[in-house]
Protein backbone atom coordinates (compact mmCIF):
# COMPACT_ATOMS: atom_id res chain seq x y z
CA UNK A 1 0.00 0.00 0.00
CA UNK A 2 2.82 2.44 0.85
CA UNK A 3 4.48 1.75 -2.51
CA UNK A 4 1.39 2.92 -4.44
CA UNK A 5 1.26 6.38 -2.86
CA UNK A 6 4.41 7.79 -4.58
CA UNK A 7 3.14 6.47 -7.90
CA UNK A 8 -0.20 8.23 -7.53
CA UNK A 9 1.54 11.45 -6.55
CA UNK A 10 3.77 11.25 -9.59
CA UNK A 11 0.82 10.70 -11.93
CA UNK A 12 -1.03 13.64 -10.38
CA UNK A 13 2.01 15.87 -10.86
CA UNK A 14 2.21 14.90 -14.52
CA UNK A 15 -1.47 15.63 -15.03
CA UNK A 16 -1.19 19.04 -13.37
CA UNK A 17 1.86 19.91 -15.41
CA UNK A 18 -0.13 19.22 -18.58
CA UNK A 19 -2.89 21.69 -17.67
CA UNK A 20 -0.82 24.53 -16.26
CA UNK A 21 2.45 26.22 -16.75
CA UNK A 22 5.21 26.38 -14.14
CA UNK A 23 4.10 29.87 -13.19
CA UNK A 24 0.56 28.53 -12.47
CA UNK A 25 -1.20 30.12 -15.46
CA UNK A 26 -3.51 27.84 -17.60
CA UNK A 27 -1.97 26.21 -20.69
CA UNK A 28 -3.35 27.42 -24.02
CA UNK A 29 -6.22 25.31 -25.46
CA UNK A 30 -5.29 23.03 -28.33
CA UNK A 31 -6.77 24.19 -31.65
CA UNK A 32 -7.74 21.65 -34.32
CA UNK A 33 -7.38 22.61 -37.96
CA UNK A 34 -10.41 21.63 -40.05
CA UNK A 35 -11.89 22.28 -43.45
CA UNK A 36 -15.46 23.53 -43.62
CA UNK A 37 -18.12 23.70 -46.32
CA UNK A 38 -21.49 25.37 -46.61
CA UNK A 39 -24.77 23.50 -46.81
CA UNK A 40 -25.90 23.37 -50.45
CA UNK A 41 -29.32 23.47 -52.10
CA UNK A 42 -30.05 21.54 -55.28
CA UNK A 43 -33.14 21.35 -57.47
CA UNK A 44 -33.20 18.03 -59.27
CA UNK A 45 -35.34 15.08 -60.20
CA UNK A 46 -36.16 13.00 -57.15
CA UNK A 47 -34.50 9.59 -57.10
CA UNK A 48 -35.37 6.39 -55.27
CA UNK A 49 -32.27 4.59 -53.95
CA UNK A 50 -32.65 0.82 -54.02
CA UNK A 51 -30.44 -2.24 -53.83
CA UNK A 52 -30.76 -5.74 -55.16
CA UNK A 53 -29.00 -8.33 -57.29
CA UNK A 54 -28.39 -9.10 -60.95
CA UNK A 55 -30.58 -11.79 -62.53
CA UNK A 56 -31.07 -13.07 -66.06
CA UNK A 57 -33.86 -11.28 -67.92
CA UNK A 58 -35.28 -14.73 -68.70
CA UNK A 59 -35.54 -17.61 -66.28
CA UNK A 60 -32.46 -19.84 -66.67
CA UNK A 61 -32.99 -22.74 -69.07
CA UNK A 62 -32.54 -26.08 -67.30
CA UNK A 63 -31.77 -28.59 -70.04
CA UNK A 64 -32.23 -32.36 -69.75
CA UNK A 65 -32.21 -35.37 -72.07
CA UNK A 66 -35.59 -36.74 -73.12
CA UNK A 67 -34.20 -40.30 -73.38
CA UNK A 68 -31.84 -42.36 -71.27
CA UNK A 69 -28.44 -43.68 -72.24
CA UNK A 70 -24.70 -43.58 -71.71
CA UNK A 71 -23.07 -40.17 -72.22
CA UNK A 72 -20.50 -40.33 -75.02
CA UNK A 73 -19.88 -36.60 -75.45
CA UNK A 74 -20.04 -33.63 -73.04
CA UNK A 75 -19.12 -30.29 -74.57
CA UNK A 76 -18.95 -26.82 -72.97
CA UNK A 77 -18.24 -26.26 -69.29
CA UNK A 78 -19.32 -23.62 -66.76
CA UNK A 79 -18.63 -20.10 -68.01
CA UNK A 80 -18.40 -21.07 -71.69
CA UNK A 81 -20.47 -19.13 -74.19
CA UNK A 82 -22.82 -21.16 -76.39
CA UNK A 83 -24.87 -20.34 -79.47
CA UNK A 84 -28.39 -21.33 -80.43
CA UNK A 85 -28.43 -24.92 -81.72
CA UNK A 86 -24.92 -25.75 -80.51
CA UNK A 87 -24.38 -29.37 -79.45
CA UNK A 88 -23.96 -29.60 -75.67
CA UNK A 89 -23.85 -33.38 -75.14
CA UNK A 90 -24.67 -36.74 -76.76
CA UNK A 91 -25.66 -40.16 -75.50
CA UNK A 92 -24.96 -43.48 -77.25
CA UNK A 93 -27.34 -43.57 -80.28
CA UNK A 94 -26.85 -47.23 -81.37
CA UNK A 95 -29.98 -48.70 -79.75
CA UNK A 96 -32.12 -45.85 -81.02
CA UNK A 97 -30.72 -46.14 -84.56
CA UNK A 98 -31.60 -49.86 -84.60
CA UNK A 99 -35.11 -48.99 -83.39
CA UNK A 100 -35.45 -46.62 -86.34
CA UNK A 101 -34.44 -49.37 -88.78
CA UNK A 102 -36.98 -51.78 -87.25
CA UNK A 103 -39.69 -49.14 -87.43
CA UNK A 104 -38.89 -48.46 -91.09
CA UNK A 105 -39.27 -52.20 -91.83
CA UNK A 106 -42.65 -52.23 -90.10
CA UNK A 107 -43.76 -49.27 -92.20
CA UNK A 108 -42.71 -51.05 -95.40
CA UNK A 109 -44.65 -54.20 -94.43
CA UNK A 110 -47.77 -52.25 -93.53
CA UNK A 111 -47.49 -50.32 -96.79
CA UNK A 112 -47.46 -53.55 -98.77
CA UNK A 113 -50.59 -54.83 -97.01
CA UNK A 114 -52.34 -51.53 -97.62
CA UNK A 115 -51.40 -51.49 -101.30
CA UNK A 116 -52.77 -54.99 -101.69
CA UNK A 117 -56.03 -54.02 -99.98
CA UNK A 118 -56.43 -50.93 -102.13
CA UNK A 119 -55.64 -52.64 -105.44
CA UNK A 120 -58.25 -54.61 -107.47
CA UNK A 121 -58.03 -58.42 -107.88
CA UNK A 122 -55.36 -59.87 -110.15
CA UNK A 123 -56.55 -60.45 -113.77
CA UNK A 124 -56.38 -64.27 -113.57
CA UNK A 125 -58.44 -64.30 -110.36
CA UNK A 126 -61.01 -62.00 -111.88
CA UNK A 127 -61.20 -64.18 -115.03
CA UNK A 128 -61.76 -67.33 -112.98
CA UNK A 129 -64.54 -65.64 -111.00
CA UNK A 130 -66.17 -64.48 -114.26
CA UNK A 131 -66.09 -67.95 -115.82
CA UNK A 132 -67.49 -69.54 -112.67
CA UNK A 133 -70.26 -66.96 -112.54
CA UNK A 134 -71.23 -67.40 -116.20
CA UNK A 135 -71.25 -71.21 -115.83
CA UNK A 136 -73.47 -70.96 -112.73
CA UNK A 137 -75.71 -68.48 -114.51
CA UNK A 138 -76.16 -70.78 -117.51
CA UNK A 139 -77.03 -73.76 -115.32
CA UNK A 140 -79.43 -71.61 -113.31
CA UNK A 141 -81.32 -70.56 -116.48
CA UNK A 142 -81.62 -74.16 -117.73
CA UNK A 143 -82.73 -75.45 -114.36
CA UNK A 144 -85.27 -72.66 -114.04
CA UNK A 145 -86.89 -73.67 -117.34
CA UNK A 146 -87.18 -77.22 -116.06
CA UNK A 147 -88.53 -75.99 -112.73
CA UNK A 148 -91.10 -73.77 -114.43
CA UNK A 149 -92.27 -76.74 -116.53
CA UNK A 150 -92.64 -78.88 -113.39
CA UNK A 151 -89.84 -81.14 -114.59
CA UNK A 152 -87.48 -80.37 -111.70
CA UNK A 153 -88.11 -80.79 -108.00
CA UNK A 154 -88.03 -77.56 -105.92
CA UNK A 155 -85.16 -78.78 -103.71
CA UNK A 156 -82.96 -79.48 -106.69
CA UNK A 157 -83.76 -76.10 -108.23
CA UNK A 158 -82.89 -74.24 -105.02
CA UNK A 159 -79.42 -75.82 -105.03
CA UNK A 160 -78.66 -74.39 -108.48
CA UNK A 161 -80.17 -71.07 -107.46
CA UNK A 162 -77.91 -70.81 -104.38
CA UNK A 163 -74.82 -71.74 -106.38
CA UNK A 164 -75.69 -69.04 -108.89
CA UNK A 165 -76.00 -66.38 -106.18
CA UNK A 166 -72.68 -67.39 -104.52
CA UNK A 167 -70.86 -67.23 -107.84
CA UNK A 168 -72.33 -63.81 -108.49
CA UNK A 169 -71.21 -62.52 -105.11
CA UNK A 170 -67.71 -63.89 -105.59
CA UNK A 171 -67.47 -62.29 -109.01
CA UNK A 172 -68.60 -58.95 -107.60
CA UNK A 173 -66.01 -59.13 -104.80
CA UNK A 174 -63.28 -59.94 -107.32
CA UNK A 175 -64.27 -56.89 -109.34
CA UNK A 176 -64.32 -54.59 -106.23
CA UNK A 177 -61.11 -55.92 -104.67
CA UNK A 178 -60.77 -56.22 -100.84
CA UNK A 179 -63.64 -55.49 -98.48
CA UNK A 180 -64.06 -51.96 -97.12
CA UNK A 181 -63.35 -53.05 -93.55
CA UNK A 182 -60.22 -54.88 -94.69
CA UNK A 183 -58.94 -51.76 -96.38
CA UNK A 184 -59.71 -49.68 -93.26
CA UNK A 185 -57.85 -52.15 -91.06
CA UNK A 186 -54.84 -52.17 -93.39
CA UNK A 187 -54.71 -48.36 -93.39
CA UNK A 188 -54.93 -48.24 -89.59
CA UNK A 189 -52.02 -50.68 -89.28
CA UNK A 190 -50.01 -48.59 -91.74
CA UNK A 191 -50.71 -45.32 -89.85
CA UNK A 192 -49.70 -46.98 -86.60
CA UNK A 193 -46.42 -48.12 -88.14
CA UNK A 194 -45.73 -44.61 -89.47
CA UNK A 195 -46.38 -43.09 -86.01
CA UNK A 196 -44.04 -45.62 -84.40
CA UNK A 197 -41.40 -44.74 -86.98
CA UNK A 198 -41.72 -41.02 -86.22
CA UNK A 199 -41.40 -41.73 -82.50
CA UNK A 200 -38.29 -43.84 -83.06
CA UNK A 201 -36.75 -41.07 -85.19
CA UNK A 202 -37.49 -38.51 -82.49
CA UNK A 203 -35.84 -40.69 -79.85
CA UNK A 204 -32.77 -40.94 -82.06
CA UNK A 205 -32.71 -37.16 -82.48
CA UNK A 206 -33.11 -36.73 -78.71
CA UNK A 207 -29.79 -38.48 -78.13
CA UNK A 208 -28.19 -35.13 -79.06
CA UNK A 209 -28.76 -32.26 -76.60
CA UNK A 210 -28.64 -28.81 -78.23
CA UNK A 211 -28.81 -25.33 -76.75
CA UNK A 212 -32.22 -23.68 -77.27
CA UNK A 213 -30.73 -20.18 -76.94
CA UNK A 214 -27.52 -18.18 -77.07
CA UNK A 215 -26.00 -17.54 -73.66
CA UNK A 216 -23.54 -18.85 -71.09
CA UNK A 217 -23.31 -22.18 -69.27
CA UNK A 218 -23.93 -21.51 -65.59
CA UNK A 219 -23.87 -25.15 -64.48
CA UNK A 220 -23.09 -28.60 -65.90
CA UNK A 221 -23.72 -31.84 -64.02
CA UNK A 222 -22.69 -34.70 -66.30
CA UNK A 223 -19.48 -36.38 -67.45
CA UNK A 224 -18.61 -38.77 -70.28
CA UNK A 225 -19.44 -42.33 -69.27
CA UNK A 226 -22.29 -41.46 -66.92
CA UNK A 227 -25.86 -42.64 -67.47
CA UNK A 228 -28.25 -39.84 -68.36
CA UNK A 229 -31.84 -40.06 -67.12
CA UNK A 230 -34.84 -38.47 -68.84
CA UNK A 231 -35.83 -35.19 -67.22
CA UNK A 232 -32.76 -34.81 -64.98
CA UNK A 233 -31.26 -31.33 -65.63
CA UNK A 234 -27.65 -31.54 -66.82
CA UNK A 235 -27.06 -28.02 -68.20
CA UNK A 236 -28.24 -24.56 -67.18
CA UNK A 237 -27.97 -21.75 -69.73
CA UNK A 238 -28.42 -18.07 -68.88
CA UNK A 239 -28.59 -14.99 -71.10
CA UNK A 240 -26.49 -11.99 -70.07
CA UNK A 241 -27.59 -9.35 -72.56
CA UNK A 242 -29.68 -7.78 -71.31
CA UNK A 243 -29.81 -8.52 -67.60
CA UNK A 244 -32.24 -7.33 -64.95
CA UNK A 245 -31.70 -5.90 -61.49
CA UNK A 246 -34.25 -7.20 -59.00
CA UNK A 247 -34.70 -4.62 -56.23
CA UNK A 248 -37.11 -4.00 -53.37
CA UNK A 249 -38.78 -0.59 -53.20
CA UNK A 250 -40.14 0.45 -49.77
CA UNK A 251 -43.85 1.07 -49.39
CA UNK A 252 -43.17 4.77 -48.74
CA UNK A 253 -41.42 5.20 -52.12
CA UNK A 254 -43.38 2.91 -54.45
CA UNK A 255 -45.65 5.80 -55.52
CA UNK A 256 -42.60 7.46 -57.08
CA UNK A 257 -41.77 4.51 -59.38
CA UNK A 258 -43.34 4.12 -62.82
CA UNK A 259 -42.76 1.75 -65.73
CA UNK A 260 -40.18 3.07 -68.18
CA UNK A 261 -38.38 5.33 -65.71
CA UNK A 262 -34.62 5.35 -66.13
CA UNK A 263 -32.21 4.19 -63.47
CA UNK A 264 -28.47 4.43 -62.84
CA UNK A 265 -27.01 1.12 -61.68
CA UNK A 266 -23.65 0.46 -60.02
CA UNK A 267 -22.03 -2.75 -58.79
CA UNK A 268 -19.06 -3.13 -56.43
CA UNK A 269 -17.50 -5.52 -58.95
CA UNK A 270 -17.13 -2.65 -61.45
CA UNK A 271 -16.23 0.41 -59.34
CA UNK A 272 -16.74 3.74 -61.02
CA UNK A 273 -18.81 2.31 -63.88
CA UNK A 274 -22.46 3.35 -64.21
CA UNK A 275 -24.98 1.26 -66.18
CA UNK A 276 -28.16 2.80 -67.51
CA UNK A 277 -31.40 0.84 -67.31
CA UNK A 278 -35.17 1.24 -67.29
CA UNK A 279 -37.93 -0.04 -65.03
CA UNK A 280 -39.62 -3.01 -66.75
CA UNK A 281 -41.81 -4.50 -64.03
CA UNK A 282 -43.44 -3.40 -60.77
CA UNK A 283 -45.03 -6.06 -58.61
CA UNK A 284 -48.55 -5.39 -57.35
CA UNK A 285 -48.05 -7.20 -54.03
CA UNK A 286 -45.52 -6.44 -51.32
CA UNK A 287 -43.27 -9.02 -49.75
CA UNK A 288 -45.03 -9.85 -46.45
CA UNK A 289 -41.75 -10.00 -44.50
CA UNK A 290 -39.90 -6.93 -45.82
CA UNK A 291 -42.91 -4.83 -46.89
CA UNK A 292 -41.12 -3.94 -50.11
CA UNK A 293 -42.35 -4.20 -53.69
CA UNK A 294 -40.29 -6.16 -56.19
CA UNK A 295 -39.18 -4.02 -59.13
CA UNK A 296 -37.14 -5.21 -62.13
CA UNK A 297 -34.77 -2.85 -63.96
CA UNK A 298 -33.62 -4.03 -67.38
CA UNK A 299 -30.02 -3.08 -68.22
CA UNK A 300 -28.15 -3.60 -71.53
CA UNK A 301 -25.03 -5.69 -70.92
CA UNK A 302 -23.22 -5.99 -74.26
CA UNK A 303 -19.79 -6.42 -72.65
CA UNK A 304 -21.17 -8.99 -70.17
CA UNK A 305 -19.72 -7.01 -67.27
CA UNK A 306 -22.79 -7.66 -65.14
CA UNK A 307 -23.14 -11.27 -64.07
CA UNK A 308 -25.93 -13.16 -62.40
CA UNK A 309 -25.83 -12.86 -58.61
CA UNK A 310 -23.86 -9.61 -58.35
CA UNK A 311 -24.98 -7.11 -55.72
CA UNK A 312 -26.22 -3.89 -57.31
CA UNK A 313 -27.18 -0.40 -56.18
CA UNK A 314 -29.59 1.64 -58.30
CA UNK A 315 -31.01 5.13 -58.37
CA UNK A 316 -34.45 5.19 -60.00
CA UNK A 317 -35.12 8.62 -61.45
CA UNK A 318 -38.62 9.78 -60.52
CA UNK A 319 -40.72 12.27 -62.45
CA UNK A 320 -41.07 14.41 -59.31
CA UNK A 321 -38.68 17.31 -58.70
CA UNK A 322 -36.89 17.67 -55.38
CA UNK A 323 -35.49 20.69 -53.55
CA UNK A 324 -32.80 18.98 -51.55
CA UNK A 325 -30.39 20.19 -48.89
CA UNK A 326 -26.98 18.50 -49.25
CA UNK A 327 -23.55 18.44 -47.63
CA UNK A 328 -20.32 16.80 -48.79
CA UNK A 329 -20.42 13.08 -48.15
CA UNK A 330 -17.27 13.33 -45.98
CA UNK A 331 -19.14 15.59 -43.53
CA UNK A 332 -21.40 12.82 -42.26
CA UNK A 333 -19.93 10.69 -39.46
CA UNK A 334 -21.31 8.52 -36.65
CA UNK A 335 -21.34 9.30 -32.95
CA UNK A 336 -20.56 6.66 -30.27
CA UNK A 337 -24.22 5.63 -30.29
CA UNK A 338 -24.13 5.01 -34.05
CA UNK A 339 -26.31 7.98 -35.01
CA UNK A 340 -25.40 10.04 -38.10
CA UNK A 341 -24.05 13.47 -37.17
CA UNK A 342 -22.28 16.46 -38.69
CA UNK A 343 -20.05 18.97 -36.91
CA UNK A 344 -21.45 22.49 -37.28
CA UNK A 345 -18.99 25.39 -37.21
CA UNK A 346 -19.86 28.52 -35.23
CA UNK A 347 -17.60 31.30 -36.55
CA UNK A 348 -18.23 33.76 -33.69
CA UNK A 349 -16.98 31.17 -31.20
CA UNK A 350 -14.57 29.42 -33.57
CA UNK A 351 -15.83 26.16 -32.17
CA UNK A 352 -17.73 23.17 -33.50
CA UNK A 353 -20.64 21.18 -32.10
CA UNK A 354 -22.08 17.88 -33.35
CA UNK A 355 -25.65 17.74 -34.55
CA UNK A 356 -27.65 14.63 -35.40
CA UNK A 357 -29.08 14.57 -38.90
CA UNK A 358 -31.23 12.27 -41.05
CA UNK A 359 -29.62 11.51 -44.38
CA UNK A 360 -31.27 10.61 -47.70
CA UNK A 361 -30.19 10.12 -51.29
CA UNK A 362 -26.61 10.44 -52.57
CA UNK A 363 -26.07 12.93 -55.40
CA UNK A 364 -22.57 12.44 -56.74
CA UNK A 365 -20.25 13.41 -53.85
CA UNK A 366 -23.06 15.11 -51.96
CA UNK A 367 -25.53 13.49 -49.60
CA UNK A 368 -29.05 14.69 -48.88
CA UNK A 369 -29.91 15.96 -45.39
CA UNK A 370 -33.59 15.33 -44.76
CA UNK A 371 -33.70 16.83 -41.28
CA UNK A 372 -31.45 18.25 -38.57
CA UNK A 373 -30.10 21.36 -40.32
CA UNK A 374 -31.67 24.70 -41.20
CA UNK A 375 -29.64 25.15 -44.38
CA UNK A 376 -27.51 28.19 -43.45
CA UNK A 377 -24.86 26.33 -41.47
CA UNK A 378 -21.24 25.59 -42.21
CA UNK A 379 -20.16 22.03 -41.57
CA UNK A 380 -16.79 20.35 -41.13
CA UNK A 381 -15.82 18.24 -44.15
CA UNK A 382 -12.27 17.25 -43.08
CA UNK A 383 -10.58 16.70 -39.70
CA UNK A 384 -13.59 15.30 -37.82
CA UNK A 385 -11.57 12.41 -36.40
CA UNK A 386 -10.00 14.81 -33.85
CA UNK A 387 -13.14 16.68 -32.91
CA UNK A 388 -15.44 16.68 -29.91
CA UNK A 389 -18.26 18.99 -28.90
CA UNK A 390 -17.08 22.52 -28.15
CA UNK A 391 -13.50 22.13 -29.31
CA UNK A 392 -11.77 25.18 -30.76
CA UNK A 393 -10.90 24.97 -34.44
CA UNK A 394 -9.00 26.82 -37.10
CA UNK A 395 -10.33 26.69 -40.64
CA UNK A 396 -8.20 25.74 -43.61
CA UNK A 397 -9.03 26.79 -47.18
CA UNK A 398 -11.61 24.57 -48.85
CA UNK A 399 -10.10 22.10 -51.32
CA UNK A 400 -10.55 22.93 -54.97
Amino acid sequence: MNRKIPVLISLLSVALSCTSRRDGTPAPEAVVTVRISNVHRIHTAQTVPVSGSVVSWKDPSNLAFAVSGKVVEAGPREGDQVQFGQVLARIDPVDYALAVEAAEAQVAAARAVLDKADSPARPEVLEQARIAFERAQDEYRRMKELFDSKSLAPNDFHKFEAAYRVAGQQYAEAQAGAQKEDRAQARAVYNQAVAAGCLASKHLEDTTLRSPLSGFVSSRSLQVGEMASPGRPVFQIVELDPVEITVGVPETDIHLVRLGQTAAVQVPAAPGEVFEGAVRLINVAADPTTRTYMVRIRVPNRKHTLRVGMIAEAQIRSESMLDAMTVPGESVVHDPQGATVVFVYFPEQKRVYSKRVEIGTVYGREIQIRSGLAGDESVVCAGQDRLRDGVAVATAPEAK
